[in-house]
Formats: C-alpha cells, structure tokens, sequence
C-alpha cells in the first residue's frame, strides 16, 4: 500500500518511519531542500521538493497511486488544500489531514477531509479513552473522522496468541503499527511472532474495529 505523507516536519517524519519500517510504500513533499536530503537519506523513501498544494508536484510524487494521502505541514490552510486536490483531482480513498486550530476541525470535515488529527485535542482525547474498554482501548486521535488508532492487549486466549502476523486475517481496513513486547516496542511485520501480554497498535476504520476486536481477542471479549 503506497502512502502519501505532504509534510516533512516532526510528526511527518515519525509516521513516515513507522510506515516504512511495517513494510509499506512511503512518499513525501517537503517544500525545505535541506530537510528533503535529511529525510531521504534516513529514511530511505522518495522525496519530492515542492509545494505540495500543487497539482504537478503531488502528481510527480504519485498521488494518484496513494490509497492514504496525509498532510501535517504546519499550516491549517495547507493541510486543507492539499486534501482538496487529493480528492478532486487524484481520487484519494482517504485524507487525512493535522489541524492546528481545533478550532478548524468541524470546517475540515464539512469540506471534504475524510480524518484530522490535532495535537491540541489528543491528550484531552486520550484521557477520555483511557480505560480499558472489552479488552480494547481506543484513541480517538482522528477525531470525527472515520480512522481510530486501537490498542489491545492479547491474553493467553487470545486467537493470534503464538501466530505469525502474516497468518492473521486483519480486516481490509487495517494496519498494524506497533507491538510493545516486555516494555520494548517494535514495529510487527510478517513473521513477527504474537504473545499473550503483547500490546499491539493498529490504525483501522471505526466501522472495522468489532472485526479488529473479534481477530485479536476472540469472539467472547
């Protein structure tokens, strides 16, 4: 799955590392020409310099392939735009887009923007989610949107428990993203082995999480 990331900055960065690293396709615009040397050489993926609410540039850095198209540059007004040409011109499955002001979230999903994240809003959110929830916490980073980051802690029943990731049948919607073995995190691939105690991260639709659920933890939980 090739993912498009506009944004080179902190939090672009991370995600890109954390895509790569679970195995899939990255692209990033970063309008800095020094940071786009600093970001293809530690991570490894195509840098594209240019602005990324430009059609040719986001053509050039292959749009119209990307099934998740994420803007996190540092203005809302960007972030909006970005997404809008995502939709119109290239037909993106999904935006995802960081809002600044949280203020902008509600005009975000009004204009089209399939999720937002917003940095201001995800401690309050994760304080809300905190408690554990049939086995299943849930942060509701992308709020109002349709994506949720889940996190779940397998038990000694749980299904997966002593599989491979690559022989679990996540739903179509889903990623996973990070698994913390014994206070250690890793980045699961395919023959990462599953344990009961293992958190595991996944980025999954909001209509998918009872199949998530149901997956990782069985049909009782």
């Amino acid at each position: 799955m090739f993912i498009l990331i506009v944004g080179g900055g902190r939090i672009g960065f991370y995600l890109a590392k954390t895509l790569r690293q679970s195995d899939h396709r990255v692209g990033l615009v970063e309008r800095d020409g020094g940071r786009c040397r600093t970001l293809a050489e530690d991570l490894g993926v195509t840098v594209i310099h240019g602005d990324g609410t430009d059609i040719e540039t986001l053509r050039e850095a292959g749009a119209g392939d990307a099934k998740y198209i994420v803007a996190l540059t540092g203005r809302d007004e960007e972030n909006l735009v970005v997404c809008q040409l995502a939709k119109s011109y290239f037909k993106a499955p999904l935006t995802i887009a960081r809002v600044n002001n949280p203020k902008n979230q509600a005009l975000f999903k009004m204009l089209g923007v399939d999720a937002t994240v917003s940095s201001t809003a995800l401690a309050a959110q994760m304080i809300e989610n905190a408690l554990p929830l049939n086995g299943m916490r849930i942060f509701s980073i992308f709020q109002e949107g349709e994506v949720e980051i889940a996190e779940s802690e397998l038990t000694a029943n749980s299904p997966v428990v002593g599989r491979a990731v690559s022989q679990i049948r996540l739903p179509e919607e889903c990623v996973l993203i990070a698994l913390v073995h014994h206070g250690k995190m890793t980045f699961p691939r395919g023959p990462t082995i599953l344990n009961s105690g293992d958190r595991i991260f996944a980025l999954v639709r909001r209509q998918s999480l009872d199949a998530l659920e149901r997956v990782l933890l069985g049909e009782g939980k």
